[in-house]
């Protein structure tokens, strides 16, 4: 399985949507190396909003369903309005012949997240969600690989609870060196070995 990696410092010279989205999600999430930073998250983000990209309008979105740490406040129907306005942008990104796979890849994700969390107009279907994701999965996207380890799998959302496939992704997440999937393998073997411990009989 070959893991889609990014270069963040060749990112910040493009001044597209795209790059301003991965830079703005590399800052929320702590991905491809860089320590959180919700300010320069929500800065790469309202960049790539100001460009109209949908993925960027998107995230804004998701930020303030969720929060983003102190930064953004919690504002539903804010979260409402983005997410409605970026989900038939996305569509057409994915099904625009000109947008390159890698790309691709990372919008199917984003419609992946509608399914799984039920956002703007969609309804949740963890089972739509799985399918999506799965897919980004295997064409290497990191953050997929590591929702099917950390939560498909492992929770029997979407497909059969699976402890092993669960492993499988979540350790690949970590190889890959995704912080909070080495935070979570950690976390996972610590109640394997907490729970060995307390089935041993003298």
């Amino acid at each position: 399985m070959q893991v889609i990696k990014f270069d963040l410092n060749n990112l910040l010279n493009q001044n597209t949507g795209f790059s301003y989205y991965i830079l703005g999600r590399s800052y929320d999430l702590e991905e491809n190396g860089v320590l959180q930073d919700y300010n320069k998250a929500l800065y790469y983000y309202q960049k790539g909003y100001d460009k109209d990209y949908p993925l960027c309008i998107y995230s804004l979105g998701i930020s303030y369903e969720l929060g983003l740490g102190n930064v953004l406040n919690i504002n539903k129907s804010k979260a409402k309005e983005l997410l409605i306005n970026a989900y038939p942008k996305i569509l057409e990104l994915i099904n625009n012949p000109n947008t390159n796979e890698v790309e691709r890849v990372y919008a199917k994700f984003v419609i992946g997240a509608y399914y799984y969390f039920g956002l703007g107009k969609i309804e949740q279907d963890y089972n739509k969600a799985f399918e999506i994701i799965k897919e980004c999965a295997d064409n290497g996207h990191l953050a997929a690989i590591y929702d099917l380890g950390a939560n498909f799998y492992y929770n029997g959302k979407g497909t059969e609870v699976n402890y092993e496939l669960a492993d499988f992704y979540l350790t690949k997440a970590k190889e890959n060196n995704l912080k909070r999937a080495i935070d979570l393998y950690e976390t996972r073997n610590k109640v394997k070995i907490n729970h060995q411990q307390h089935n041993i009989r003298y």
